[in-house]
Parts: C-alpha cells; structure tokens; sequence
C-alpha cells in the first residue's frame, strides 16, 4: 500500500473513533483533545497500518523548524517529511529545558493533528464566536480586562500583533486573556511581532 494511502487510512480509523475529547477550557468553556489523546489516536492507527513517527526539532538560519517524518514500516525507503516553524515559548518559573520541552510538545501535537486530519475547532478563529465583550468606560478600561477567545475579525482588524506579559493582548484598548491554546496559535499568525519589546 503507498504511503500517502496509508496515512488517509490513518486519517478515516481516527475519524471513527468517537474518542470523546479529555481536555476542558474553564474560561472559554469548550473541550479539547490532551496531548496524550492525539498521541494515542495516532498510535492505535499508525499501530494498524504499519506507520511509524519520527520527530525532530531543527535549527535553521529562519529558527526553529518542528519536523515530523512518517516512515513506511513495510517499506523503509518509503517515508514523507511535514515541516512548520516553532519558537521556544517564554513560560514563567521554568528553566530553558522545560521551556524547550513546552515547543517540542506543542509543535509535535499540532503535527499530529495535522498530518492525521484531528480537528479541534476551538483553536480555529473561524469556528466559533466567543461571548462578546464587555462595554467598559474609558474610566473603567485600564483596571478592567476579559478573559476570553478573539474572534477572527479582532484579530485581523484590530489585534497590533503584540503578545504582553506572554498571556494578554489589547483590543481597543481593554486587555484581554485569551486562553492559552489561542496564544500559542497568535504567536503562529503573520501580524505577531515577537522581537518587540514591550
């Protein structure tokens, strides 16, 4: 069987699954898929069909590239490589290995769930309108801040690109918390402005 039918035939058992999702955002209230789940989606499938994993983390002159080959088990010369730009996330009261360990974690998850089709809506900006937010008083809007998702248009017409404080973002002017799965994808978006320093 050629690779890339085999990694569809990944993708359908995955899909009948009916895994219910362990992972549950208190602040934003939805449900995600935990590392462990991705893991174990794509293990019990790969397991089936032969498919093997293997993850990197390479530094290039562009910075950090997660990589993820997917080898043929029954054909060695047989493989396909998936790519996407990462950065070592700055995380408070860790040391740099824990925070490394933080960007191999994530990219690979999102690898994964790429690779293998695993959808969880709740980090696309596209799939779902968080509660609006609140009307605050100019008086009122440097004590106060809201702890939600950004929609889609937040972000692409009013979002500055800045990231403070590695957790908050201002939307005309109030700070917002988005949670934290939304941040590590902001820092991912084209208007992100990681070198600035604020």
């Amino acid at each position: 069987m050629k690779l890339i039918v085999k990694i569809n035939e990944a993708r359908k058992k995955i899909k009948l699954s009916n895994l219910k999702k362990a992972g549950r955002n208190q602040h934003s209230n939805y449900d995600y898929y935990t590392p462990e789940q991705v893991n174990q989606l794509v293990n019990d499938a790969c397991a089936e069909l032969n498919l093997f994993n293997s993850y990197e983390l390479i530094r290039t002159e562009l910075g950090l590239v997660a990589q993820l080959t997917v080898f043929d088990l029954e054909d060695s010369t047989k493989f396909k490589v998936f790519s996407m730009a990462t950065e070592i996330p700055s995380i408070t009261a860790t040391n740099i290995a824990q925070q490394l360990g933080g960007a191999v974690t994530y990219s690979e998850r999102y690898l994964l769930m790429t690779i293998y089709d695993i959808k969880d809506n709740n980090l696309d900006f596209d799939s779902h309108q968080p509660k609006e937010p609140k009307t605050t008083s100019k008086t009122d809007q440097q004590s106060n801040f809201e702890t939600r998702a950004l929609t889609k248009k937040e972000v692409d017409e009013k979002w500055n690109g800045k990231i403070y404080k590695d957790s908050q973002v201002f939307i005309n002017n109030v700070k917002i918390l988005p949670p934290k799965e939304q941040i590590e994808k902001l820092k991912l978006h084209t208007k992100y402005k990681p070198d600035d320093k604020h």
